[in-house]
């Protein structure tokens, strides 16, 4: 049997993705890890568990949950603490506990889960990061978060030559403008805003081309593919799921 471990499970690119692997058949079985519970059921072939990962405790639950062979490693963890643990005044100066808690996150966080599971996976495996096109471009509404993709990539570039010699690629993702939990707390309207500006690939529904954001599932498209024997030969390679947000370069 073939199995992945989702972290971040619950959240829509989360969630998408474990839903693509089943669905796609890249994989017979996931492990849908949170620090909260699914919102509604899982599909057959998933099992939510539920720990946090930030945690030693919750890293004991995860190795003990997860089998001594895995296919697929999907870091799907990452994002920023709502509330943030101390107030920002400046988002280009946030508090050095902010600042920590953001790169621990996107970055340590995912290193340790990977650093725990990497020897369980198998020759021809694959690691899936979610990074953001934060990581190629200034990013002044938080700093902290493109530094800490930024620094992902590089991290990941690194893991997929330490891997190679057992036959395990390392690639990420990288998502543009997905409607999310973050982006509640700001406003649909500016993300609206964002998405005319920054998204130049129109998509067609029928024949009227329309400014659509990227979804949930337009990233896990790319997730599966790239845990996909299709994907045998790419490795320490990222995928722009932006619509061409990237090739306008401009700041957010």
């Amino acid at each position: 049997m073939s199995v992945a471990v989702v972290t971040a499970a619950s959240g829509g690119i989360g969630r998408a993705v474990v839903h693509t692997l089943l669905a796609e058949k890249v994989v017979s079985r996931v492990i849908a890890v949170d620090v909260a519970d699914p919102p509604g059921s899982l599909p057959d072939g998933a099992e939510a568990l539920r720990c946090d990962l930030r945690t030693e405790e919750g890293l004991a639950a995860l190795a003990e949950a997860v089998p001594e062979e895995i296919t697929v490693l999907v870091n799907v963890l990452g994002g920023e603490r709502q509330p943030p643990l101390e107030p920002i005044e400046d988002v280009a100066w946030p508090p050095p506990e902010v600042w920590d808690d953001i790169v621990d996150l996107n970055l340590s966080g995912v290193y340790r889960v990977t650093r725990l599971l990497a020897g369980r996976l198998v020759p021809g495996g694959a690691i899936c990061q979610v990074s953001s096109i934060a990581a190629t471009m200034p990013w002044v509404v938080s700093p902290a978060y493109g530094a800490a993709k930024a620094a992902l990539e590089h991290w990941n570039d690194s893991l997929a030559v330490l891997l190679a010699d057992r036959g395990i690629r390392a690639n990420l993702v990288r998502p543009g403008f997905v409607w999310s939990r973050q982006w509640q707390l700001v406003d649909r309207a500016e993300f609206e805003d964002v998405v005319r500006d920054r998204v130049p690939l129109r998509q067609v529904t029928g024949t009227t081309p329309t400014d659509r954001e990227q979804t949930a599932d337009d990233v896990a498209q790319a997730v599966s593919f790239l845990c996909s024997p299709a994907a045998a030969h790419l490795t320490g390679q990222a995928i722009n799921v932006d619509g061409g947000a990237a090739l306008v370069r401009a700041a957010r």
